[in-house]
């Protein structure tokens, strides 16, 4: 008997629990309401932020690589005929080439897009692709 009273007190709180979620949900859900200029400020924002972290990334394995150079360039210089010289090479292209890449970036998007790439779209995408004629 008390084991069935147990179960049925369990039943009874994982019903109201559902029930209490469920009403949660939809007052959210009628709270926020989705439209597609914010879901564009959503990842236009968020696009922003990635690159910006993909840059500090860049610059920070870019670092790393070139400090990697240096052991490989001293390890050669210890035992030339087990460390070949090409990969302290290859360690130092790809380090100064992900160092540089966030100056790159900024750069080359200037370049192409002028001097600030806030927002293109609408006419300023089309002044863009046929050169500056609209």
């Amino acid at each position: 008997m008390l084991k069935l009273n147990l179960r049925r007190g369990f039943w009874i709180k994982l019903a109201m629990l559902i029930a209490g979620m469920g009403c949660v949900t939809a007052a959210l859900a009628s709270a926020t309401s989705l439209t597609l200029s914010g879901i564009q400020t959503t990842v236009g924002a968020s696009i922003t932020t990635i690159s910006a972290l993909l840059e500090d990334v860049a610059l920070i394995t870019g670092i790393g690589f070139i400090m990697a150079s240096f052991f490989k360039f001293h390890a050669h210089k210890q035992n030339p005929t087990q460390v070949p010289l090409s990969q302290g090479v290859a360690l130092l292209v790809i380090g100064a080439g992900l160092a540089i890449f966030p100056h790159l970036l900024d750069t080359t998007s200037k370049g192409v897009f002028g001097t600030s790439i806030e927002k293109v779209g609408g006419t300023a995408i089309t002044s863009v692709i046929s050169g500056g004629k609209s």
